[in-house]
Order: C-alpha cells, then sequence, then structure tokens
C-alpha cells in the first residue's frame, strides 16, 4: 500500500519547487533542445539540476532536482513508475512508453527506442504492456486516452489495473470538452454581436472532441450542435454515428482526438475494471507527491484539462 499524500488540495505556492523557465519559439521546432533536456536530466539530474521541455507552451526548464527528490521520499529505490504516451517526458525514475513518432520532429522528443522510451502501441487489439502484475507504484497518462476508440482504452486501463501495486496510482490528464460546451453556451446565450467569435469558438471546442470534424462545414457543426441541444457527450455520440471515420485511429496521424471523456464515463469505466476510486483534482494537486511537481508533470494544455487520481 502506498503512503498516499493527504495534502492534496495545497495550492502551488506551496508545492513551490526553485525553477527558471525559459520560452523560445524554437521550443516546438528544435531537434537539438530535446536531447540537451535529457542531458541535463541524466548527467546533472544527481548534481541538483533537472529539466523539462514543453511544447505546448515553447518553454524549457530548469529545477532543484533535491527539492523533486523529497517528493519521492516515500518511496524506494525499486519502485516502478511508468508514463503512458510519454512524449517529451523524461525523467530518471520513470519508464517512457509511446506510440513510435511519424516525423522528425516528434522523434527527437522522443528520443531512442528501447533506450529513452518503450515503443508501444496503446490501440493493440492485444494489447499487454510489458510489466509484471502488480509490480507499478505509479502510472502517468496525460492526454492520451481521448486519442484512443473505446475498446481501447478500456483495454488499456485494464492493463493499468494488472500492472499496478495494490494502493497504486493511475494519474490521468484529458480534455475538460465537457466545460468547453459550458463555456461556449455561455456565450451563445448572449444577444451581442459576436457571430464570428462564436463560430470560431464552436469550431475549437468540438474539434477538441473530434479532430476531424474540422473537416465539416461550420454550418454542419452548428446543427450537430443544436441536434444535441449543447450537450457535449450527446454532440460526440451524434457525430459518431453519422461520421463513423471520425473515432477511427490512424497511425499516420495519431495525435488526432477520437474519443470523449468526463468524469462521469471515467468513473464509470474506473468501476468496470476494478478500481477502488477515480479522485476528480486539479492541476498538480494529487494524492500521490511526486505528481505536485508542476515543472514536470499536467502542463500539456492545462488551461483546458481535467485530472483524476485511479487508485487500485
Amino acid at each position: 500500500m502506498i503512503n498516499l499524500n493527504k495534502n492534496f488540495f495545497a495550492p502551488h505556492r506551496k508545492n513551490y519547487i526553485p525553477a527558471v523557465r525559459f520560452f523560445s519559439k524554437r521550443v516546438s521546432s528544435s531537434q537539438i533542445l530535446p536531447k540537451l533536456s535529457r542531458f541535463i536530466n541524466k548527467n546533472l539530474y544527481s548534481l541538483g539540476i533537472g529539466s523539462y521541455l514543453n511544447r505546448y507552451d515553447n518553454s524549457f526548464t530548469l529545477y532543484s532536482s533535491r527539492a523533486d527528490k523529497k517528493l519521492y521520499s516515500v518511496f524506494n529505490n525499486k519502485d516502478l513508475f511508468i508514463n503512458l504516451g510519454s512524449g517529451s517526458f523524461f525523467h530518471n525514475r520513470w519508464k517512457n512508453y509511446d506510440f513510435p513518432g511519424q516525423s522528425k520532429y516528434y522523434k527527437s522528443l522522443q528520443g531512442v527506442n528501447g533506450r529513452d522510451f518503450h515503443s508501444i502501441d496503446l490501440g493493440n487489439s492485444m494489447l499487454t504492456i510489458p510489466e509484471q502484475d502488480d509490480s507499478v507504484s505509479l502510472i502517468y497518462c496525460s492526454h492520451t486516452l481521448e486519442h484512443l476508440h473505446y475498446e481501447s482504452s478500456t483495454r488499456l486501463l485494464r492493463e493499468c489495473y494488472r500492472i499496478l501495486k495494490p494502493g497504486g496510482v493511475l494519474r490521468v490528464a484529458l480534455p475538460y470538452t465537457k466545460n468547453n460546451f459550458y463555456l461556449y453556451r455561455c456565450l451563445a446565450n448572449q444577444f451581442s454581436d459576436l457571430n464570428i467569435i462564436k463560430k470560431n469558438y464552436l469550431r475549437e471546442v468540438t474539434s477538441l472532441i473530434l479532430a476531424d470534424t474540422r473537416n465539416l462545414t461550420i454550418e454542419e457543426v452548428e446543427e450537430l450542435f443544436d441536434i444535441a441541444q449543447g450537450d457535449s457527450a450527446r454532440f460526440f455520440n451524434i457525430v459518431m454515428e453519422k461520421h463513423n471515420s471520425f473515432v477511427k485511429f490512424k497511425a499516420s496521424n495519431p495525435e488526432r482526438h477520437i474519443n470523449y471523456w468526463d468524469f462521469e464515463k471515467l468513473i464509470s469505466m474506473i468501476v468496470k475494471n476494478g478500481f477502488t476510486s477515480c479522485i476528480p483534482l486539479h492541476q498538480c494537486a494529487s494524492v500521490a507527491s511526486p505528481f505536485s511537481n508542476i515543472n514536470v508533470f499536467d502542463n500539456t494544455n492545462s488551461q483546458s484539462s481535467f485530472y483524476a487520481d485511479i487508485i487500485k
């Protein structure tokens, strides 16, 4: 049983870890910076410096690894932590799994297969994560489930349950599209002349549920939104029935959003897969202290995400 962090609603100022953050447009295009970040983590982490590259806000962060190490004090050196859908993530204590990159840039983010990350197809109908039963203490799965269809998501959660230790934590981050739809309804109900803003807003929030809705005209999207009566889950189901190809995984474009999630759906699937509980939380608020390092975790589109700790 993992010693869970009880102060998981502490504000970020209390979870402060000394850090310096640099911003540059090159972060989201450079093939050198990912290598530099991994070099720092591999060679300087023991000396007090960790790094993180975030392509979503074009930032490169140097943080105190001494402070980060304290977050792992309740774990021992043999505890295993894995990141599913790791992308640019790299941390000395974590083992990365990800779908092989399709572009030179994404390949540079992942690093060398078999060393910096381990290739895996989470959508495989015969998915088996190569870890032993009850062997993993923490799993991080950030903005991954929305790229898998329903059956693949179910298999993945089942595998996470299998490999987690009793009391282990699966941390997930997902697009908060339900809240996005609520915000759009607040905008749409206004009578002011905001037609262009409304159309752009609707285009954005619907594509975060199903990326291929961008292939529809805005008039078609508006009609589907009206049929769904502004409900995000209903919108997903209606579009899925009319455009079944929108929810099919494409290896050539694995970053497409093809699935819908909210807390209700997540909790329902968690119960079906045998987990003890699903705790809705905010960014870097977690029952497992390592996830409170905001320099490393929960920094993918945090402005439109929701988070949960799932406990076995």
